[in-house]
This record gives structure tokens, sequence and C-alpha cells, in this order.
């Protein structure tokens, strides 16, 4: 898949989610004419990745459907989609109420594959896109090209790559028996329903594992386990609020940063706005007020302050935060805050532990018996500790590098990629949740469809701008 001398050239994206789909459209509409786009995808759906493969109806995204457009210029793009919905699909999938309308993430992703389908549904770029269902496994840059080879031993050779790797499992906990995964079908498949298991996090992951227990009949006492026992704050209603204000002083560190984001939240209070409209209208500024933190703040911040922004920034749709909340109360869920110290095989089941943990605060140590340990601490962020060949190539031929607060790969704020050596690397990008180190806030679709727009913008300038490579 060479490309040829005056022919235009090719930008490979890799990973088919939705940071890689999104992608892949932005670009079929940046770069010129001639130009072809390939987009690599192990998975046989694309637009789905972790966050929307799932088809339990309980699941649903928890940011408003009325934030969830796939084109930021479009903001009423989806509940369009939705409405097209024949109605009984539509009441079914979409949850409306005084917080806003939250749609089943297996419903979303259907909706990013109908976009890609659209795009090529218009004609014009139908001839333009390849889609290769197989694993990137090695990316290596010869002359001014990449060579990219997938495990089924294809090879091509591509222009610019654009890394879209989307999240991965968390990295295996150092213990016989636990469920590492807690995506994969058989994290709940054959327990016993009346014999307790115990969840590791207490976050979004959790929640989804909980309802797909409970949904399946699970009647015995569900343990979650986290340092600091803090579940989602719940989404309500929340007015814009423009009276945020963070002058100099208080961007001059983590701690008179995190000091003015408590009076603002007091301002906006006293103002008549509640906590979580003060969280929102730091949203536009949250990826610059990441990159003015000094590496060891930003280290700081994931170590000590990071539980505490996810559970009120990453909020829980009202109908499911409901019906955790139901499980407390029946003590059918049982939140614990401390530390895991050991997993020791136990009880008659294949997969049975006893946990001893230390509760917050505590000098002494308890334990718990249950059948089954499922790891919900949420995606892996340090991918040195991933298992996908691509990147433990990339990162063991120095071709990219972890940023420094470990979270992901490190770049520019242009998106390209940052070698060992601290050189940019030229026709190498990253998009979405592989590079939030850089970002942070890149995870959600809100962030990763604007960066998906300036990089094709980026990529395509670029492509134009130069003389095709002859093969």
């Amino acid at each position: 898949m060479a490309a040829r001398s005056g022919a235009g050239r090719t930008v490979t994206v890799i990973g088919g989610g939705f940071s890689g789909t999104i992608c892949a459209i932005h670009l079929l509409q940046h770069l010129r004419g001639d130009d072809r786009v390939v987009l690599i995808e192990r998975e046989r759906q694309l637009g789905r990745g972790v966050a929307f493969a799932t088809a339990e109806p309980s699941h649903l995204l928890n940011v408003r459907a009325e934030n969830m457009s796939a084109f930021p210029d479009e903001p009423e793009h989806l509940l369009r989609w939705l409405d097209r919905l024949p109605a009984e699909e539509r009441h079914q999938g979409a949850k409306a109420g005084a917080a806003g309308t939250f749609v089943q993430r297996g419903l979303y992703g259907r909706y990013v594959r109908d976009q890609l389908a659209a795009v090529l549904r218009a004609g014009r770029h139908a001839d333009r896109l390849t889609i290769l269902n197989e694993q990137a496994t090695r990316l290596v840059r010869h002359g001014t090209r990449w060579h990219l080879a997938t495990r089924n031993g294809r090879s091509l050779e591509t222009d610019i790559a654009v890394l879209a790797t989307g999240n991965f499992p968390p990295a295996p906990l150092p213990y016989a028996g636990c469920v590492d995964n807690p995506w994969q079908p058989e994290a709940v498949e054959e327990i016993d329903r009346d014999h307790p298991v115990l969840l590791l996090g207490s976050g979004l992951t959790m929640i989804d594992v909980v309802l797909r227990l409970v949904d399946r009949g699970f009647r015995s006492t569900i343990h979650a386990l986290s340092r600091r026992g803090l579940l989602p704050r719940t989404h309500a209603p929340a007015p814009a609020y423009a009276g945020l204000l963070l002058d100099a002083e208080d961007r001059r560190s983590l701690v008179s940063l995190t000091r003015a984001v408590r009076r603002e939240i007091t301002r906006a209070q006293v103002a008549g706005f509640g906590w979580r409209s003060a969280i929102d209208a730091l949203r536009p500024h949250s990826q610059l007020l990441w990159q003015e933190l000094s590496p060891a703040d930003r280290r700081r911040f994931v170590r000590h302050l990071r539980p505490w922004w996810d559970v009120h920034r990453h909020r829980a749709a009202p109908e499911v935060a409901e019906r955790i909340h139901r499980l407390q109360a029946e003590g059918r869920l049982v939140l614990h805050a401390g530390r895991l110290e050991a997993l020791e095989p136990s009880g008659p089941w294949s997969s049975g532990a006893l946990v001893t943990y230390r509760p917050r605060g505590a000098a002494a140590s308890l334990a718990l018996e249950v059948q089954r340990v499922i790891n919900c601490t949420g995606t892996a962020v340090d991918l040195a500790a991933v298992d996908d060949p691509l990147i433990r190539q990339l990162l063991a031929s120095g071709t990219v590098r972890a940023d420094g607060a470990r979270l992901g790969l490190d770049c520019t704020t242009s998106s390209m990629m940052i070698d060992a050596a601290g050189q940019v690397v030229p026709g190498l990008f990253g998009v979405g949740p592989v590079v939030r180190g850089a970002f942070w806030e890149i995870t959600s679709v809100p962030d990763i469809r604007s960066q998906a727009i300036e990089v094709a913008r980026l990529i395509g300038r670029s492509l134009a701008s130069t003389v095709p490579t002859a093969a």
C-alpha cells in the first residue's frame, strides 16, 4: 500500500474505537481528494472500544446526550439521530429526565458506527477508506515513511500514523484467582448467586459490574474496596456558570489551584449555583490547567487528588445512581475504604479467596471470604505494563516514551508523539486516552472529538505542503 508519486498519501489510524473512528471521519474530510485513510481495528465492529462495547441495557453514558454529539459544531446531532429511531427503541435506549438525557452505551456505539457509514454512503469518500480487521503489532520508521506490520502477517507503508488505541484493561494484579479484566464476559459468569464477591475499586467500572451481577439475579452481598471508598456523584440539573475566576496566582502551583477551585465552588454556591456548575465551568480550561502544572505537581495530583476529582467530574446517570444507592440501603452493596493486603485461595470455589485488607485509619486488618475477586480499578494508565505488542514495541524501540505522570504516552500539545530522547517524532500522532498524560481530560467524547478534528486539520495542512515520496 505504498503511496505513488503525485497520487496522494496514506494516513493510517491504529485503533477503531471512538477515538480512531471519529479521527478517520475527520481525516476523510480534511485530506485532499487523492489521499487515503486506513483504519485498523482488531475487533469486528468499529466505534465501540471498551466504553461502548457493552450490550447491558443498564449501562448508560455518564455524560448527557446533549453533550455527546460526534461533531462539536452540531451539538444536537446525537439528539436528532435518536429522534429518527423507532419510538420504542428510542424509549428503551435513552432515559430522559431533569438532569438531561442519558443513552445506553451500546446504542451510542451504534451511533458512532452510523456516522462512519454515513460518510461512506455519501460516495466521495468510499474509495479513499480502507478498513482492516487486524491487530497492529509493529511500527517502524523507514526514511520519511512508516512500515506497519500486523499479527496476521500483513505489512503496509504509510506516510502518517495515528495511535488511537483507546483504553486498555487494568494491569494484572499479583494475586492468583483475581479476574483482571472486568469487561470480559467471563468476569460475571458461573458465579454462585448466593455467596459474596469482592470488587476492587469503587468508581464507574465497579458500578458497571454491580449492575451486571444484579441484572443476572445475584442475591448475595457485593463488597467494593477502594483506598477512600468514594462513589461517583450523581448528575443533576446544573445551569451554566459564567462567574469562574482563576488568575495567574491561582495557577502558580497545585496547592494554590486547589484552594482556588474550592473558593470558586463556594462563590458559585453563594450565587445560587451548585458545585456541579462550578466543576462544569472548569471543563474548557482543564487541559490548559493540567499543562501548566509542573511534572511534580501532576504526579501529586494523581497520587492525592485524582479520586476526589474523578467522583465529582465523572458522575453517574441519575437512574444508575438511584439503583446503586438502593442496593447500599438494602445492604447488598457494601463499600469498604482501605488498602488491600493479601488474597489467599479459600472456599469451595475455584476462584474463591480470603481477602485481607486494612480499613482506612485503622491499626488492625480485617478479612472477607468471597467466591470471586474482580479488578474494577479502571482502565490501565501505565502503558509500560499493558499486554499490547504494538505499545511494547514502540516503547522498547524508543520510538515513544511514557509521560512523566505515567498516565499514557508523551506528546506535544499538537498531539505529536515524543520519543525516548525527548524529540518530536515526525509523522506520528496520538489521539484519545493513549495520550492522557499530556492533556489529562482526553478520555470523554467532547474532548476526544475536538482533538481528533485538530489532528485531522494539522495532518491535512502538513500533507498539502509536502511533495509525495515515490514508492
